[in-house]
């Protein structure tokens, strides 16, 4: 077990609340952040230092946070109603099969039934961007692990639009995929995800040489079928735009609040998108999610990122032993954008689009491994959409 040098972890955390603005409320709750930070710490350190990893992780401004508070407030992904109740069903009442399908699902939901109470907890984390010296020595190696830097993103390939003949493609270089946003402390990555995917559909059916950005905020606070910032789904996010005659709010008009407020009938400029058809993959089918995304555009997927891998990625290829592929563990959503394949790790990926901001991964985006056995569910809950 690794050992950090208290004295060493001291200047790591004065270094970290003076680099993210941290102020907190009480001693006492100093040092409960000091010792969650300390662990952190410790799993990064002992992570980075495996030599057989294909990733890196870096301490980031969720150093400080819980797991508890991290999956309440940067997540989001619900499973729906349906196929809660088809996961029950099928089912004997007796059966130890349901029983474990229930503790799954419960401890899915504490999630976000935790959500309001955390949030009335957490200390106002306003992040400053602050300039600080250089340091040398082991301090500085440590303190290198911080992301003071912006990531290289993931490498953009040129391709052509057949999944077959080649082992790459990326619709970012195609220039239909928008900015990274930031979900901040509200759980509606599937508002930002069903938004990055409409948004990019748009580009592709107008030919545009630049992404209108769609508001994540409208479908927060407007849709019917989600539950703001406790979580929702692609489908219902669709819906809502459908009965919207197919139009949904610029960002620039709708913008992003960062919580659920009243449902804004005025004063925006919509865009109409037209129909929106959509499906979902077969459960598990990387193949066919990869023919589906080159061929329609950007996919909604659903992953289990319940994980410190994904709170501290930083950069490479996650592949995680053992990580759930059942559809009603996925618990995170986000947009994959393309695929590529690192020579240098021998290993095939997918481009991941994420809502946690650009500081994040590799600028905001990260890649997992492809075509390994549906990795953290993938394929496990994706969607593709056409607009007609």
């Amino acid at each position: 077990m690794l050992s950090v040098n208290d004295s060493v972890v001291g200047r790591m955390w004065t270094f970290f609340k003076s680099k993210y603005g941290r102020a907190y409320s009480s001693l006492d709750e100093e040092k409960q952040r000091l010792r969650i930070f300390r662990d952190h710490l410790k799993y990064v350190l002992e992570t980075n230092l495996n030599k057989l990893q294909t990733y890196e992780l870096e301490l980031n401004e969720y150093a400080d946070w819980s797991t508890d508070e991290f999956n309440s407030l940067k997540k989001g992904l619900i499973v729906s109603t349906s196929l809660r109740r088809n996961f029950l069903d099928n089912y004997d009442d007796d059966s130890e099969d349901k029983d474990s399908f229930r503790r799954s699902l419960n401890k899915l939901y504490q999630r976000h039934y935790r959500s309001q109470r955390l949030k009335r907890s957490m200390i106002n984390r306003q992040h400053h961007r602050q300039k600080h010296h250089d340091r040398r020595g082991f301090t500085d190696w440590l303190i290198g692990l911080f992301n003071v830097s912006t990531s290289t993103p993931a490498p953009a390939n040129n391709n052509n639009n057949n999944a077959q003949s080649t082992s790459s493609f990326d619709w970012r270089s195609k220039n239909v995929v928008g900015s990274i946003k930031n979900q901040l402390n509200c759980g509606c990555c599937y508002a930002f995800a069903s938004a990055s995917v409409l948004e990019s559909l748009y580009a592709i059916k107008t030919k545009a040489t630049s992404v209108t950005d769609l508001s994540p905020q409208q479908i927060t606070d407007c849709s019917t079928g989600n539950s703001g910032c406790n979580g929702g789904n692609f489908a219902p996010s669709v819906r809502y735009v459908l009965g919207q005659g197919g139009k949904i709010a610029t960002l620039a008009s709708y913008p992003y609040a960062g919580v659920k407020q009243t449902c804004k009938t005025s004063g925006i400029n919509q865009i109409n998108l037209g129909n929106i058809e959509y499906g979902a993959i077969p459960e598990g089918d990387e193949k066919t999610m990869a023919q589906a995304l080159v061929t329609y555009g950007p996919i909604f997927i659903g992953l289990d990122a319940d994980s410190k891998l994904f709170m501290f990625y930083k950069s490479g290829v996650l592949t995680i032993p053992s990580c759930p592929t059942r559809r009603q563990d996925m618990d995170h959503a986000m947009v994959a954008v393309g695929y590529g394949y690192d020579s240098t790790l021998k290993l095939s990926y997918w481009i991941i689009k994420n809502s946690w901001g650009e500081k994040w991964g590799e600028s905001g985006y990260f890649r997992l491994v492809k075509d390994k056995g549906n990795m953290c569910g993938i394929a496990s809950m994706a969607y593709y959409a056409k607009l007609t």
